[in-house]
């Protein structure tokens, strides 16, 4: 069903690698899943993928202010914590782009990024109509799993290198139906926080990525799962213990595809917008 729709999809996703060094000198590297609106260089990912940069800005802060204290008394420092963080990096699919623009809407859970260096696409995504987005549809998500995405730091260069045998990241896609929709208000700055929910988890690696229908177009993107109890109780025997298990259905949820619209209204971002479910589409400049 969603062969076709994978392959349009591939074409504008990308997995973002995020790297960071604390000061006891280790390194970390997370991934996550963009994709890319237009061919100006705008793209979505979740919000929490700069949940790091933002402890990195603030760390940076808070190390300068120890330096200058233990500056005035040499005798009696403060300890530094050694997880924070020092350096950090972002890795947007390819070298040589890099980012020039960023808003994140944390309520939401959504960024949005103007990145310089993106090459020509042979397409862009299309937004579904959000009115036609309705429980029982069949969504495909799109994203970057399974993967360990190790990263080294160079002191020379000052910068963070990819690993041997890490690139390329395979694709990974998972199919399920929206079940309900989840509303949860308004944001402080006017987007409102609606939410897609598929009977398939999203799966860590694929945050950020596309929710879309069979014809590729995007219907949500992905931003968490939930664990939502079942309410069963089953008894089993351990070694001679009775362990009662809790029985939970993981749900993926998605930032729907209307709030992706007002994003990117609130952005002056174009896009390609698929007006009704004939197909009929249009360029919102």
């Amino acid at each position: 069903m969603f062969a076709k729709a994978n392959e349009v999809a591939r074409n504008f996703t990308r997995p973002i690698i995020i790297s960071t060094r604390t000061l006891d000198g280790k390194t970390d590297a997370a991934v996550a899943t963009m994709f890319i609106i237009n061919s100006e260089g705008w793209a979505f990912t979740a919000g929490h993928v700069f949940d790091s940069f933002h402890k990195f800005q603030g760390d940076q802060n808070k190390i300068k202010e120890a330096e200058e204290i233990n500056a005035k008394r040499p005798d009696n420092p403060i300890q530094k914590d050694p997880k924070w963080i020092t350096n950090h990096s972002f890795w947007f699919g390819q070298d040589g782009v890099r980012m020039s623009k960023v808003y994140v809407n944390r309520q939401v859970d959504l960024a949005l990024l103007k990145l310089e260096g993106i090459p020509p696409l042979s397409n862009y995504p299309v937004f579904r109509d959000p009115e036609s987005i309705v429980p029982g549809t069949s969504l495909c998500r799109l994203g970057f799993p399974f993967v360990k995405a190790a990263t080294e730091y160079n002191e020379t260069t000052n910068a963070f290198t990819i690993k041997n045998g890490v690139l390329p990241l395979p694709f990974f896609p998972n199919d399920g139906i929206h079940t309900r929709n989840i509303s949860s208000g308004m944001s402080n700055d006017g987007l409102e926080r609606f939410y897609v929910e598929t009977s398939t988890p999203g799966l860590k690696g694929q945050s950020g990525g596309p929710i879309f229908d069979s014809r590729g177009r995007i219907c949500a993107m992905q931003q968490g799962t939930n664990s939502i109890s079942l309410d069963f109780h089953p008894v089993q025997e351990y070694d001679g213990q009775s362990v009662i298990e809790h029985q939970f259905m993981n749900v993926g949820v998605g930032v729907h595809c209307k709030v992706l619209i007002q994003a990117m209204k609130k952005m002056g971002v174009k896009y390609d917008l698929d007006a009704s479910d004939s197909g009929e589409q249009y360029i919102i400049h």
